[in-house]
Parts: structure tokens; sequence; C-alpha cells
């Protein structure tokens, strides 16, 4: 799946450069490895650092800046303050950590909802966080995209469209659902896209 990605991205015209981390941003570019690569606009996508939540709490924290959490999503010697979401770290059974990512946050919001509900019913035992991983999607452009459900992988246009489906699926109101539908089906058969942002323009004219 990786390899796809590499190639459906060298296709849209991107170059890919591997195995060496980013040292440095600044005005005149970007520094990788040994390599200064100049540039007036630079898009970070490779993450962020968490909240300082840790250091509000005075708790734990791994190199990201997330909280080291109990397996019930409580902050260690804390059993009253919950973190979830990017702000936690937590590992599962295999070692891994729970992923940063929507679907984990939603899981671990309802499971501390019903923490907190059970808790307020009189029912104080741990209540530890299992999170379901239902798979990976990313989409890469029009009709490329990689779909990783464990026992099964897709590329290509099918998982282009499965990972629209999906993204529409859980959008909240139908309304919502079917504005993006149509806006979606308008990008894919006109090849333009229905709005536009100007941000700068001449100084006479802004």
């Amino acid at each position: 799946l990786s390899a796809y990605a590499q190639k459906a991205l060298e296709r849209l015209g991107v170059t890919v450069e591997l195995g060496r981390a980013v040292t440095q941003l600044d005005a005149d570019g970007v520094v990788f490895g040994e390599m200064h690569l100049p540039a007036r606009t630079i898009l970070w996508a490779a993450g962020v650092a968490a909240s300082p939540a840790a250091e509000w709490l005075g708790a734990s924290a791994d190199r990201a800046g997330r909280v080291l959490v109990e397996p019930d999503l409580t902050v260690p010697g804390s059993p009253d303050i919950f973190v979830i979401g990017d702000t936690a770290h937590l590992s599962r059974p295999d070692g891994r950590p729970v992923p940063g990512v929507a679907p984990a946050a939603k899981q671990q919001g309802k499971h501390v909802a019903a923490t907190i509900k059970a808790r307020l019913a009189g029912d104080t035992a741990p209540r530890q966080f299992r999170y379901r991983h239902d798979g990976d999607l990313a989409t890469i452009g029009k009709r490329a995209a990689a779909i990783d459900f464990g026992w099964i992988k897709l590329t290509g246009w099918l998982a282009w469209w499965l990972w629209g489906i999906a993204h529409i699926y859980f959008l909240i109101d139908f309304r919502n659902r079917l504005a993006v539908s149509l806006s979606w089906l308008w990008i894919y058969s006109t090849g333009q896209r229905s709005a536009r942002l100007i941000t700068q323009g001449d100084d006479d004219k802004t």
C-alpha cells in the first residue's frame, strides 16, 4: 500500500523524499538530511505537538507531550480526571499506541461518558478502555486511494469510492451528507471545485 501511495503521488507530480528527517523550517525553505530546499510556502502535515495538558496536570507525558494515561483513560493518581483524543497516550495489548485519529477519540469519548454515568449510579469499578480498529482509509487524488481493513487491502478506483462513501456516511445530518455528495459529484464530473479562497491580492485592490 505504501508503494502504491508513492506511485500515485508521483503521478500527480509530487517528488517523494524518504529516509531524511526535516531538521529546520524557516523563511528561506526546508532543511532535511543534508539538503536545503528553497521555498516561500511550506505546508506542514506531519503532525503537531499535543496540547500542554500534561504540563497543566503535572502528569507524565511521552515525547510528543501526550499524557500517559491509565487503562481507563484517567490521569495516574487523579481518577477524576480523564484525558482522551490527541492528548492521551495509551498502549494497546500489542504494544502499539492507540492512534490519534477521530474514530479513536469518538470511542474514548463514549467510554468516558459511560464511565461517568456508571459512577453517578454508584458503580465505581474500573472500566478498561478497549480500542476497536476498523481499518485505515487514505485518498491520494482523484480515483486513487488505499484501504487496509486487515483482512482485505484495496487500492485504486474502488478504494476511492469506498473512501468517499465512508466519509459521507459518518457526517452528521442528512443535509450535510447531501451537500457534500452533490459537491463531490460536481467536482468529479466537471473537474471544478465549488469554492475558491483568495487570501491575498494586489495592494491597490485589497
